[in-house]
């Protein structure tokens, strides 16, 4: 898989994501637009999504998302990206602090995987360390957002919120 065979799949992914947040905690948020933004990494650790309560955007790292693609298999890949996707929207959904977020993250992803050896929940305990120990610094932006850098919308992402008209 590359980056623009996940670009397609973030969609679906997503919609995935916001099923299982449903049947689980009841909660629902529509109209979330996902861009996808070169963060870089570095030796100590790296941003693998945000979004900015109230706001209507989740931004993702493609920088993790690149070294994923060339060194780990699909389920892997899927794992990791359902794992920011559903972590980041359910900060959407108001919990704001991080360790609320890891934890609710955390239980929703033992509620549909079941198996403790699914990739999501490996991450959802362990951070991406689990699968790739030691990651060498790939980027190092100078500060957020890069001059230079612009962020690329996923088109298609929150279809729900999506109007079509003839």
């Amino acid at each position: 898989m590359n980056l623009d065979d996940l670009k397609q799949k973030m969609p679906e992914i997503f919609e995935h994501v916001k099923e299982d947040v449903r049947r689980i905690l009841g909660r629902h948020r529509a109209g979330l637009s996902l861009g996808l933004l070169e963060m870089g990494m570095s030796p100590r650790g790296f941003i693998g999504g945000m979004h900015f309560y109230p706001g209507t955007e989740i931004v993702m790292n493609t920088s993790p998302l690149k070294k994923l693609l060339e060194t780990q298999p699909d389920d892997r890949i899927w794992a990791y990206t359902y794992h920011i996707l559903l972590h980041e929207y359910i900060h959407s959904l108001g919990a704001i602090n991080e360790w609320q977020c890891k934890t609710i993250t955390l239980n929703i992803s033992e509620e549909v995987f079941k198996d403790k050896n699914h990739p999501a929940i490996i991450l959802a305990k362990n951070g991406i360390g689990a699968f790739i120990p030691h990651w060498q610094l790939l980027y190092r932006p100078p500060g957020p957002r890069p001059k230079g850098k612009s962020i690329e919308y996923v088109v298609g992402f929150d279809r729900e919120s999506q109007s079509y008209y003839s």
